[in-house]
């Protein structure tokens, strides 16, 4: 039986030979034979690919996992490969790890066997970045040609400050400009809108620029009345751009009234002051009321006289003089323009009262005490002009204008001028600054006139005499040549 199993393919071919040798050489076939396979598969095709489960729209700065399926299960190439049509907006990791860069939209393509699907996503911002609401303020709704307003911006949500862009913009720069962080300038008379944007949010101020007043000029600058006499204030002011409109007001009504056209009318006999205003600068009638007077005077304050003499010595009295002596009045406080220069009757009634007197002027207050006043002769000029120094970094100015001080005086500094930190005074004599520990807390103390100067440096100084060095120089040749005949005279040199 083994032999016949061995040997049955040999007998097969045999008889198949054996058959085809009786027929014609054409007609002459084979059996085909198939050859077993010996573990080579046969490749699978993808079909398809499923994108998986995936959010269309993320939240920049955001990441999520693409879980693509390729279809059939047994496909032979299942290998997926991820790329990003625009990698500044989604970034793609092979593994299909995608991650939010920037706000926008693209796709991202998944493909495996020849086969690719697309995954389309929406990159949107972080909410608590986005700038839902903003409110806007300026700081000055009216300032002069050359100065400035702020606008101060404020959004919601809060955490969307630090990347929220804001736009300022001027409806009419001849008017007012503002830049990039919302500083508005004064150009020229007029109205102006500053619109503010930040994305799809318009806010706007509006601004009203006007041209500073140089001066008010007023036809008179004190009045001496008698209860129920009358005077009339008028003025005008400059330049003519500026606001002419005047307003007028009774620092006590109990002693003068003023109406607002200027009408002045005398009520109790006192002293006070009359403030005339066009919004931007002011000025000051002084109004003296005395029971005797029996007429008004007004400017020099000169006067015809009484029957008895007596009032007509206090009409002729210096009005500020008379302010100083009333005792209903405890401190004296004037403008600079209305008192150029406190004299030597003001210094007296001063020391005999012991009031003060404040004195305002543009960037300072000049305080002069009556129990201070030790001379009386020496006038004292109340103008102080701060000028930037030319040598040093900071302003100088004098005071008195060189002159003798009367006595101690304290000058407050204010605005600008107040910024500084040292106070140094000019010594003639060696043509250096002196260091004064008398300034503190913007206020300088001081009873010497003379050049100040006021900065935020510590000035250092080497003084050298060159005239002493050259009489050194000449005393020491004298002393190597005698030296030397000496030496020469004795030694044999």
């Amino acid at each position: 039986m083994k032999f016949f199993a061995k040997r049955l393919p040999a007998l097969l071919l045999l008889a198949a030979l054996t058959v085809s040798a009786a027929q014609p050489a054409a007609a002459l076939q084979l059996p085909s034979l198939q050859w077993p396979s010996f573990g080579k598969e046969e490749e699978v095709a993808v079909e398809s690919i499923d994108p998986g489960s995936y959010n269309a729209e993320m939240t920049l700065g955001t990441t999520q996992q693409l879980k693509p399926t390729v279809l059939p299960d047994n496909a032979t190439d299942k290998e997926v490969v991820f790329a990003s049509e625009d990698i500044s907006i989604i970034q793609v990791g092979q593994d299909g790890l995608i991650g939010a860069a920037s706000v926008g939209t693209t796709r991202v393509s998944a493909t495996a066997g020849g086969v690719t699907i697309y995954y389309t996503i929406t990159v949107t911002p972080d909410p608590s970045t986005v700038v839902s609401d903003m409110d806007a303020a300026i700081s000055e709704e009216e300032i002069a040609v050359g100065a400035t307003a702020t606008i101060s911006v404020s959004v919601s949500p809060s955490s969307a400050a630090s990347t929220a862009n804001v736009t300022f913009s001027s409806s009419n720069e001849s008017v007012a400009t503002v830049n990039n962080f919302g500083r508005v300038t004064g150009v020229g008379k007029g109205s102006a809108t500053i619109t503010i944007t930040c994305g799809d949010i318009v806010r706007t101020v509006s601004v009203k620029v006007y041209v500073p007043t140089d001066g008010i000029h007023l036809n008179t600058n004190y009045l001496v009345l008698k209860p129920g006499a009358t005077a009339q204030i008028s003025g005008s002011v400059s330049p003519s751009t500026a606001p002419q409109g005047l307003t007028f007001r009774s620092s006590d009504t109990s002693v003068a009234t003023v109406s607002s056209s200027g009408t002045v009318t005398a009520v109790g006999a006192g002293s006070t002051s009359i403030i005339v205003s066009n919004g931007d600068s002011s000025s000051m009638v002084t109004v003296i009321v005395n029971q005797g007077t029996n007429h008004s005077t007004s400017g020099s304050g000169s006067s015809s006289g009484s029957s008895d003499g007596s009032d007509s010595e206090t009409a002729d009295q210096d009005p500020i003089v008379q302010q100083i002596n009333d005792p209903q009045i405890e401190v004296v406080n004037l403008n600079q323009g209305d008192i150029p220069t406190v004299t030597t009757q003001m210094l007296d009634a001063l020391r005999r009262t012991g009031k003060t007197m404040n004195i305002t002027g543009e960037g300072y207050i000049l305080t002069i005490r009556g129990t201070d006043i030790r001379n009386t002769q020496n006038a004292l000029a109340t103008a102080v002009t701060f000028t930037p120094s030319q040598e040093e970094d900071g302003l100088e100015f004098s005071l008195n204008e060189g002159g003798a001080m009367p006595c101690a005086v304290s000058l407050t500094l204010t605005g600008d001028n107040a910024g500084y930190g040292r106070l140094y005074l000019y010594n003639t004599a060696t043509q250096q600054w002196q260091f004064l520990n008398s300034y503190a807390d913007s206020v300088v103390t001081t009873d010497t006139a003379g050049r100040y100067l006021l900065t935020n440096n510590t000035l250092t100084f080497v003084h050298m005499n060159f005239y002493a060095l050259a009489a050194a120089g000449v005393a020491l040749l004298a002393i190597v040549v005698v030296y030397i005949v000496v030496k020469k005279r004795y030694w044999f040199w």
